[in-house]
């Protein structure tokens, strides 16, 4: 199985929230990460990961050292800026996606994932109304009883 994860993933388990869906997506997104170590199976990444992450490295400095150490521990490939994946993401931009939400739907493309997980509920709603992508994106909370079948 071959999973994206955007920003948000990475960031969520650094954020202050208290409320019952926040706590419930730290706990699929670890858990998840657990599973795929286990099973190996692949976590993509790509600069639109971290351009995202190190964008609030001046501002906090103390959450952005807890992300990126969250990111740089979890196992991934790394992908690398093509021109066919940056043609894809200003398709998806044209089509009134954000500007990293359309890198990361692009590169979960490139590299053939089966899933982005994302808690952003604005761009897993959009994909889901527009059919962008062949790429399944949603959240950690409802992929987490999908990738618990492959154990």
């Amino acid at each position: 199985m071959k999973i994206y994860m955007d920003n948000c993933c990475y960031n969520r388990p650094h954020d202050n929230y208290t409320d019952e869906l926040s706590v419930a997506e730290v706990a699929a997104i670890k858990t998840i990460i657990a599973i795929c170590e286990r099973a190996d199976f692949t976590i993509y990444s790509s600069p639109a990961v971290t351009d995202e992450i190190d964008a609030f490295q001046d501002s906090k400095p103390e959450k952005w050292r807890d992300v990126r150490g969250f990111y740089d521990r979890t196992d991934k490939i790394y992908l690398s800026p093509t021109p066919a994946i940056m043609a894809r993401a200003q398709g998806f931009m044209a089509a009134g996606l954000g500007d990293y939400d359309s890198f990361h739907l692009a590169y979960a493309e490139a590299a053939g994932a089966d899933v982005l997980l994302s808690t952003d509920k604005r761009f897993i709603s959009a994909c889901a109304r527009e059919q962008l992508s062949i790429v399944d994106v949603m959240n950690p909370i409802t992929f987490l009883p999908e990738v618990e079948k492959w154990l």
